[in-house]
């Protein structure tokens, strides 16, 4: 017997998904399949970005085109990683969203502080779509189950009113902080990311009095994109080296 054949393409849509149901494309995936010259019955792979994976065949209905779902997986949600970024340079943020993304984040909020305002071609809530859309990109691209979550910015303030669990890792990316924590492959994390111009000294004394623990991330002073991604990049190594849970310490 031959092996199944590989999917021809990777594709998002509206889970959740069920054996033999049918999914209708948007416009937007149903041209990445023309491009790709995907045929009617060619193999494909389904995510949503909320943890659910098909394998589906592609339906061709005159103009419309459907997957029919062959099977389903659902993947468990990846520990909590979030990174608070001052909503600085839209496109800068962007490729934030994109590069999280495919380094696990799960939650990525805008942060509106007072020098992310005096930013012209700052990142605002009529750019959320588009920054959601370059998440579900990234995961077609690098095999996620999970995008992460997006909203509209908010002021640190707005932010900082919603208490954090207790055990959650909470790191300001500071040049002149300490080393990163022991952080454990299950640990809840949070990083804070300053704008262009980094967060003010009121700002930071909020993040602080919050549980925010000042954490070095090299000897240079980073742009809020390269910091955001050097974060999320050593938080990651941190839980491939930490012992698994259970195991002997």
């Amino acid at each position: 017997m031959s092996a199944p054949a590989a999917p021809a393409a990777t594709i998002y849509a509206r889970g959740p998904f069920q054996a033999g149901g049918v999914i209708i494309l948007d416009d937007d995936e149903a041209n990445h399949l023309r491009v790709r010259r995907v045929e009617d019955g060619d193999a494909v792979r389904l995510v949503d970005g909320r943890g659910g994976i098909a394998t589906a065949r592609v339906a061709k209905d005159h103009d419309l085109l459907a997957a029919r779902v062959v099977a389903t997986t659902l993947i468990s949600p990846p520990p909590t990683t979030e990174v608070w970024v001052g909503a600085g340079d839209r496109d800068r943020f962007l490729s934030v969203v994109e590069k999280a993304t495919e380094l696990g984040a799960t939650r990525v909020l805008p942060l509106i502080t007072e020098h992310s305002q005096q930013v012209a071609t700052r990142f605002q809530a009529l750019h959320v779509e588009k920054a959601s859309k370059r998440a579900r990109e990234a995961i077609k691209q690098c095999g996620a189950a999970w995008a992460p979550a997006l909203g509209s910015p908010l002021p640190i303030a707005e932010a900082l009113r919603t208490p954090a669990p207790r055990a959650m890792v909470r790191m300001l990316a500071d040049p002149g902080g300490g080393p990163l924590p022991r952080i454990r492959e299950a640990d809840a994390v949070q990083w804070a990311i300053g704008p262009e111009g980094g967060f003010t000294d009121t700002e930071i004394a909020a993040l602080k009095a919050a549980g925010f623990r000042s954490v070095a991330l090299g000897r240079a002073t980073l742009r809020f994109d390269t910091a955001a991604l050097a974060a999320l990049a050593l938080t990651a190594q941190a839980r491939l080296g930490s012992p698994q849970q259970g195991s002997a310490g």
